[in-house]
């Protein structure tokens, strides 16, 4: 999915929601910059710093905010925490982003990356699929 210049791309995501979400890709995308990657393993805690930018580019706004809730699902009051730090996830355009890294999740998934988050992940898009 990681492309030069871009950490996601319109053409994958109305392939990937509807086959690996089950929700249609929305219309209009707010589109920022991200770093891509964005899990507790790479930050650190003095500052915080983000490390390792290979997949550094364009994607929905929120996707960092969103991948980083959405690795935390397993930690519950990890998981409450960023969703308080980024209120952009309780928005229209963060339920975007929310969509998106599900998608993303649930095909690595399928490909047997991440089995715990699977039921998890099928929750939060339910939780904010329109």
């Amino acid at each position: 999915m990681t492309a030069s210049g871009s950490t996601t791309r319109r053409q994958w995501i109305e392939r990937a929601l509807p086959q690996h979400a089950g929700v249609p890709a929305p219309v209009d995308i707010d589109w920022a910059t991200a770093h891509g990657d964005c899990h507790f393993a790479i930050l650190t805690t003095n500052g915080p710093t983000l490390l390792d930018f290979e997949g550094f580019g364009l994607a929905p706004a929120g996707y960092d905010s969103a991948l980083l809730y959405a690795y935390s699902l397993l930690a519950p009051q990890t998981a409450n925490r960023v969703r308080a730090e980024f209120p952009l996830l309780d928005t229209l355009t963060g339920h975007t982003a929310l969509l998106v890294v599900a998608a993303d999740l649930l095909q690595s998934a399928s490909r047997g990356d991440h089995p715990e988050l699977v039921e998890l992940l099928h929750s939060l898009v339910k939780s904010v699929a329109p």
